[in-house]
């Protein structure tokens, strides 16, 4: 018994199956998360390994050389990159994404393991860690007021980050431009010169006074007593009292030869929000959770417990919210999925002027799409832009088999069995083996998507997924809800109104007309092959000029502003800098909010910062993101002192969202410099290449202290004690640390350092004396002198080469200015030195190579799907004509609407090869069926294809359709949804009506050519 023939006999049955899939999916509607991408884990590992007061030379060489030297050995490495910055190193591993990343860290950490003993003996040990692609703040409050920096700082540690980590799926609370609070011993040199006190007296002094041990128990016959030994200083005023040195019999205490204040760390970063100083607090979510639902949870804890227990003088505002356009694309998508379901529901009456099958077909979607949704839920998914994009081109596609069926059941009821029951059972009877075929076909073009390599594997893994499996759905729900609601519901009235004649007239006129057509097709068969074969040809001009890149930009009403001033800057004067950045983004009204930062991240550099802006709602604005770039890249080149870069935010999280990324590699150091100089200098001049960043660092100010070792000898002062007093002076150490009595239950670090202001020029250092062998003080310039050099702020490497890396945003598509920065950097690059592309620009190399694989895969399972169904090696290819005649349609809209060849237009075109193979499926089977019934070939195509040209037109109609809202460029995400809804759309249209006469032609060909050599070959034999 046949799934349409049970479920017509026991519709009950039929009922709860369909109602086992809506209960499935609504409560798994219920439970998915909400986020803008899919989840991807992609594996990279870091190793950061500290040593205080190193320079970069002596990092990259002591400490980052031998790490990526013994890490280079692990399995499944793509890239390794690091970056060697003062007292700093951190190498960072890139494995394939099909690397499982417990088993690289475990892989990473034994090979650190091992060369532990080669490393300085004052480097900290290597940290290894796995970096979280997702472990980027989702959401940005600026904590501001009338208070202190401190108490500021000490109110978002204490309290705010406290009470917002307890919401469910957050996993961390960052704080921005946090400056802790620090017991300061601001040294007076002078003082200290005077009183005959230096460094090491200082070191020796809190070692030891101010102290705590372990002090054990007083065991007594019933009772016992444990030992306090703390002998810290719980006031400032008690630590200015510490005895650091005894002149003349005099005690010198802390507070003779220094200012002690309750102030905050060094002055290396800072944060603004809209301009005023602030507090940053980032929210950064665990894997997979619900980005929406954690941002309107913040929002009710703000509302409702945070701020009405603000105190006085304080404020706390939202500086950026990633839920806005998450929430604004899943609302477009929504829309668009509501709008095609009404679209695809108008051409079912429009074509069958029957409000029943109407709801027949409508019924048909929602149950289809929520078992998609049921499998989204078991497969770890979440609601983003690809599974709701694979849920609006479902609309089109479930429908699909829903009305061949029920078209084919009306119009058995319409012209041939009046029994409702046995025209269900006889309709649905004879395309079910269509109906299949089409489906598996589908399937066959989706399963090489799921296996595909690289990001855009991964992005459009679920997307596969989820349409696979709800083309199946569609399949089961077409052979059971539809048959069983046909046979029971469905009715075919004798009596009609005025407007169903006049759609009737249209359609006998539209029949009549393709009959002729075909007619004419087929008396005239190789000049519709050969007007086929130049038409297919001519495409190849189109698929060269349209324009390629990786991801299309995307107006997300945010985006990022990179800046940097020259090395050697102080933080005032890039403060200053930023300042300017943030007045231009002041005067553009289309701009909301603006949080910037100086200092932020390991390397913690004073001559760079980053402003994330938040723009205006889509509907308030009249002026694209990508346009408001273009104007700032124009302003920001005018400020002098400063390189300010507007960017997209990244995809990725931790890099920058430049399209065009890639660095220059060799061997030296220097030469790599120069080559990198050289190349920015001749790209800049290049049209359309846009403001070219060179990330590299070999001009920092540096002063090389040489010491006069035999003076230093003779006059009993080491070369570490030379260091140290240096280090304390001018660079700081954190000596100690400090709690309050009673406290606030953290311990802060006492931090001694001369005071602010006392070394300003390399004269200055004559302030700073040390102490003989004989207890004389002897000043520093009468051993050590001082020459100012440039030096390497940061050094990078890229694949165990030195690097200097570019970033762009490009005026002219990605695919063209790769090809320009390859040309350029051919004639400047000696060997040894290459170019090697990153980011958006790497995997857009990898993608040609990608979709290649995913077409010949989709075309192979294709033709063994179809002749498996059709037990034929012929007639496959006959199908699959429609394809070349898709891709021409598809390659086309995208020239003529503007849109580029990108990874979601090249998924629109992977996705035409199953679409247009549904049309050829329903000419040919019902041909091969009146052949088999006594037709001659010409006499099949001229009976069958005229039947089948209205539920063509229907299953294409209700594609293009469910998809033209996307494709029109409605709502939030268009710049993504377009690409692809545009392809699917003009290969729906020029395969539709390409296919209508072409495969009619090759099929008569190329049967009459087989009964052909069958007759021969029979001949031959008898003969």
């Amino acid at each position: 018994m046949t799934l349409p023939e049970l479920s017509i006999k026991r519709h009950v049955f039929a009922w709860m199956l369909s109602g086992v899939l809506v209960l499935f999916g609504i409560i798994s509607y219920q439970r998915i998360g909400v986020d803008r991408l899919p989840y991807i884990e992609f594996p990279v590992i870091s190793v950061t390994t500290s040593e205080k007061g190193a320079n970069p030379d002596i990092i990259d060489a002591s400490i980052t050389n031998i790490i990526e030297t013994s890490v280079n050995s692990v399995p499944g490495i793509e890239h390794i990159q690091s970056s060697s910055s003062p007292g700093n190193s951190v190498v960072t591993i890139t494995f394939s994404l099909d690397k499982r990343i417990d088993v690289a860290f475990n892989e990473v950490q034994a090979k650190v393991n091992q060369v532990l003993r080669r490393l300085p003996d004052d480097a900290d040990p290597p940290v290894v860690a796995k970096q979280d692609s997702g472990a980027s703040p989702i959401m940005w409050m600026a904590l501001r007021g009338d208070r202190t920096q401190q108490q500021l700082n000490q109110y978002a540690l204490n309290v705010l980050k406290k009470r917002l980590e307890t919401i469910n799926g957050i996993g961390e609370v960052r704080l921005g431009g946090r400056r802790d609070r620090t017991i300061r011993v601001n040294l007076l040199p002078e003082r200290m010169a005077a009183l005959g006190v230096t460094a090491q007296d200082l070191k020796n002094a809190f070692d030891r006074e101010h102290v705590q041990l372990p002090g054990g128990f007083m065991v007594g016959q019933k009772s016992e007593y444990l030992f306090k030994l703390d002998m810290e200083f719980h006031k400032l005023s008690d630590l200015g009292t510490m005895i650091v040195n005894n002149k003349d019999g005099v005690s010198v205490r802390l507070r003779d030869v220094a200012e002690i204040e309750d102030g905050l760390g060094d002055y290396r970063q800072l944060a603004h929000f809209n301009g005023e100083r602030t507090v940053g607090i980032g929210i950064v979510k665990i894997a997979n959770a619900n980005t929406v639902a954690i941002i309107d949870e913040v929002k009710r804890r703000l509302d409702s417990e945070i701020r009405p227990q603000l105190p006085p003088g304080m404020s706390i505002e939202i500086a950026s919210n990633d839920a806005l356009y998450i929430q604004e694309l899943i609302n477009a998508l929504l829309e668009h999925l509501v709008a095609g379901t009404l679209l695809a529901a108008a051409i079912v009456w429009l074509f069958l002027r029957s409000v029943r099958s109407t709801i027949i077909i409508a019924i048909a979607i929602p149950v289809s799409l929520l078992g998609a949704v049921a499998v989204m839920y078991f497969g770890g998914f979440t609601f983003n832009v690809m599974t709701l994009l694979a849920l609006l081109l479902l609309i089109g596609v479930v429908v699909d088999d829903a009305i061949v069926v029920l078209e084919n059941i009306f119009r058995h009821r319409e012209h041939i069995d009046k029994d409702p029951v046995n025209a269900a059972l006889n309709g649905s009877k004879e395309v079910v083996f269509a109906v299949l075929a089409a489906t598996l076909s589908l399937v066959s073009i989706f399963a090489p998507v799921i296996f595909l390599s690289g990001i855009i594997g991964q992005f459009f893994k679920s997307f596969a997924v989820v349409v696979t499996f709800g083309v199946l759905v569609s399949l089961f729900v077409s052979l059971t809800l539809t048959p069983m609601l046909c046979s029971r519901h469905l009715t075919v009235s004798e009596k009609h109104g005025r407007f169903y004649y006049i759609l009737d007239a249209f359609f006998h006129a539209m029949d009549e007309t393709y009959r002729k057509l075909l007619r004419l097709a087929l008396a005239h068969r190789w000049k519709v092959v050969a007007i086929t074969l130049v038409t297919v040809a001519s495409s190849g001009w189109f698929f060269t000029d349209v324009k390629k890149e990786f991801i299309p930009e995307e107006d997300e009403g945010r985006f990022m502003v990179y800046l940097k001033t020259p090395l050697g800057s102080s933080v005032d004067y890039t403060n200053s800098r930023l300042v300017e950045v943030e007045k231009i983004l002041g005067k553009h009204p289309e701009i909301v909010t603006y949080f910037t930062a100086i200092g932020i991240g390991q390397a913690g550099q004073v001559n760079q910062g980053f402003a994330y802006v938040r723009m205006q709602d889509r509907d308030k604005r009249n002026i694209r993101q990508q346009d408001t770039l273009k104007k700032l890249r124009a302003e920001f080149s005018q400020i002098p002192g400063v390189r300010a870069f507007p960017a997209p935010v990244p995809i990725v999280a931790g890099q920058r969202g430049d399209p065009l990324q890639f660095n220059v590699s060799g061997p030296n150091l220097a030469q790599v410099g120069a080559l990198a100089k050289q190349l920015q200098q001749k790209l800049s001049t290049t049209p359309g290449m846009g403001k070219v960043d060179l990330d590299m660092q070999l001009d920092l100010p540096q002063l090389v202290m040489n010491i006069d070792r035999t003076r230093a000898a003779d006059l009993g002062l080491s070369a570490q004690d030379i260091a140290f007093a240096l280090n304390m002076l001018t660079g700081g150490i954190d000596i100690a640390k400090y709690n309050d009595e009673p406290g606030d239950g953290e311990r802060y670090d006492i931090r001694i350092k001369a005071k602010d202001g006392t070394f300003s020029q390399p004269a200055d250092l004559t302030k700073i004396y040390l102490r003989n062998r004989d207890g004389s003080m002897v000043r520093l310039d009468t051993v050590a002198s001082f020459k100012p050099v440039l030096g390497a702020a940061i050094i990078g490497r890229f694949d165990l080469q030195y690097a200097a890396n570019f970033f762009s945003t490009p005026n002219m598509a990605l695919g063209e200015a790769v090809n320009k920065v390859r040309e350029t950097a051919a004639p400047l690059l000696p060997p040894g030195y290459s170019v090697k592309f990153v980011g958006q620009a790497e995997e857009f190399g990898k993608t040609s190579k990608y979709m290649t694989f995913a077409f010949i895969m989709a075309m192979i399972l294709l033709y063994m799907v179809l002749a498996s169904q059709f037990n034929s090696f012929l007639q496959p290819l006959i199908i699959m004509l429609a394809q070349p005649l898709a891709i021409i349609g598809g390659v086309l809209a995208l020239w003529l609407s503007g849109h580029t060849l990108n990874i979601f237009s090249m998924i629109g075109l992977v996705l035409l090869i199953g679409l247009v193979a549904k049309n050829s499926i329903l000419l040919v089977d019902l041909t091969n069926q009146r052949r088999q019934e006594g037709l001659g070939i010409d006499d099949a195509l001229q009976d069958a294809c005229p039947i089948r040209l209205r539920p063509v037109l229907m299953t294409s109609l209700t594609i293009i359709l469910a998809l033209l809202p996307a494709a029109l460029g409605f709502g939030a995400g268009a710049e993504t949804n377009g690409p692809l809804s545009v392809a699917v759309i003009g290969g729906m249209i020029t395969s539709t009506l390409l296919t209508l006469v072409v495969v009619p032609a090759v099929y008569s060909l190329a049967m009459h050519g087989v009964d052909h050599w069958q007759r021969k070959l029979s001949t031959r034999a008898a003969g």
